[in-house]
């Protein structure tokens, strides 16, 4: 029977904020709340951090969270988490959950609208974009009328000024994905295979490997937003935020 495994992607040297997911959040390392949060889910089977660097393993060993430790040449959460279910012998049609360490405010019932489809393939969850709709660290989304992704960008899509608008009545939407995703092993290994697209080169999108190769990814939506943290700004927002729940 397949198992559902959760990864949480954790790179300590981030370009834009380097060693984010240690930074103390009201007294805990981020990566503390992360896992935390995930782990309040209770349909894994095993719950793992995947980082590059020792630093990383030894506050997640001083909290007991199960940590793996992965390549340092990764780029990308999907590579780490391809390695990370290598690591732990994964079979082909287990369920990889993959949760970046970056999002201390996960809602973890979020994953409660997984379908639990055989043939998943891809599946990536997705809300509306409000303040963060011009911000290029949110990765925003073009979903079609069946629920597939179409495309994914940096920039706030679709493109929508008044001098080539046909319907001036059309309500704008703007969506982003979030840095959750369901993906089979087998999945993994195929995006291992594929190798970096043309558009993944260019927007730093990793999922773009996918489209571009005809991969069908699925879009769940949610009014759940979670906010990723990749700059020390984000970091004061979310600790604010995190007060005023207290």
């Amino acid at each position: 029977m397949a198992k559902t495994i959760g990864i949480i992607p954790a790179r300590y040297g981030s370009s834009r904020f380097p060693g984010k997911v240690l930074c103390d959040l009201l007294g805990k390392p981020m990566i503390w709340h992360t896992y935390h949060s995930a782990n309040k889910w209770k349909q894994f089977d095993e719950l793992y951090v995947a980082t590059e660097d020792e630093i990383v393993k030894k506050v997640c060993n001083s909290y007991y969270i199960p940590c793996l430790m992965t390549s340092d040449k990764h780029i990308d959460c999907l590579d780490r988490a391809y390695e990370a279910m290598e690591i732990i012998g994964s079979e082909i049609n287990d369920i990889c959950v993959i949760i970046q360490g970056d999002e201390p405010l996960f809602d973890y019932t979020i994953l409660n609208e997984l379908e639990q489809d055989s043939n998943i393939y891809i599946r990536n969850f997705y809300t509306e974009a409000k303040e963060d709709i011009d911000d290029p660290n949110a990765v925003k989304v073009i979903v079609s009328k069946y629920g597939n992704a179409m495309y994914f960008s940096r920039y706030s899509v679709p493109f929508r000024e008044e001098r080539t608008r046909r319907n001036k009545e059309c309500e704008v939407k703007v969506y982003k994905q979030l840095g959750i995703y369901a993906i089979r092993y087998h999945a993994l290994i195929d995006y291992n295979k594929l190798g970096m697209s043309y558009l993944e080169s260019l927007e730093g999108i990793g999922l773009l490997r996918y489209l571009e190769n005809d991969r069908l990814i699925k879009m769940v939506y949610t009014d759940k937003d979670s906010i990723s943290v990749d700059t020390p700004k984000d970091r004061d927002r979310i600790i604010k935020i995190m007060e005023n729940r207290k």
